[in-house]
């Protein structure tokens, strides 16, 4: 297909997002960053997810009693959060339509996360840093910024050059993933073929990430201002190049 036959990343995927990823555990996610914050004497209650797409786990911070404030770029995916926390909302939720590039808040928030791969659809090395920059601008003095990252041998040699049909529900999907070894960065195309009420309706989107060093992590971290430990995933041990997803635990 040609890349203008592809609809935009997160845009008519959003409706089928939360049964295509209904594999991963969230709430685990929520406890091993929960029990960061408890490690880091972090008492603070109001926290920032940027990616934050369909909210389930702003959800999951609400129900811990936080306030939760969650930034996405697609509007598409925000409407599919909203949906989802406007049952809750006391008050305490917050939607912003903005991109992790380049985005201000009216005051700090002591806490800000970015999960599920999200950091690796920033492409370049100037666009990461950017995201960097901003969230340590966000931060108060002491506060913290806790996100994930897939590695380079997660996208090179785990995703590779390959092709996985599923099925789930009434939907079927292809994913299609090409890695180019001299950018690091891997393209996934993705088909859904979605049943409702006896029609069907196919939906093709373009997904890319790239995979950074760990000596570039820390570089780009190191510029912005960071402090910061970077960890195997929903672990404490001690990232290395061959894991397939770290987590970054950054201080301002």
């Amino acid at each position: 297909m040609r890349s203008e036959e592809y609809s935009v990343a997160f845009s008519t995927l959003a409706p089928y997002y939360d049964t295509l990823m209904s594999f991963i555990n969230y709430p685990s996610w929520v406890s091993y960053i929960a029990h960061i914050l408890e490690m880091h004497e972090i008492k603070d209650t109001t926290l920032l997810d940027i990616a934050c797409g369909t909210g389930v786990c702003l959800k999951l911070w609400w129900k811990r009693g936080y306030t939760v404030i969650g930034l996405d770029k697609s509007l598409e995916m925000l409407t599919i959060c909203r949906q989802r926390l406007a049952p809750l909302d006391d008050g305490r939720i917050y939607l912003i339509n903005g991109d992790m590039r380049d985005f201000a808040l009216a005051q700090p928030v002591p806490i800000v996360t970015c999960l599920y791969d999200s950091l690796n659809y920033l492409l370049t090395e100037e666009d990461l840093f950017s995201c960097f920059q901003h969230v340590y601008d966000s931060l108060p003095e002491h506060g913290i910024f806790i996100f994930d990252m897939n590695t380079i041998h997660c996208l090179r040699d785990e995703w590779g050059d390959s092709t996985l049909h599923r099925n789930d529900a009434r939907i079927h999907s292809v994913w299609t993933n090409r890695f180019d070894p001299e950018t690091a960065v891997s393209s996934l195309d993705l088909a859904l073929t979605v049943t409702e009420d006896g029609s069907q309706q196919t939906i093709h989107e373009r997904h890319q990430e790239r995979g950074y060093t760990l000596v570039l992590i820390t570089k780009l971290l190191s510029r912005a201002g960071f402090t910061f430990s970077l960890y195997r995933h929903l672990t404490f041990i001690p990232a290395q190049e061959t894991d397939l997803r770290i987590m970054g635990v950054a201080r301002r």
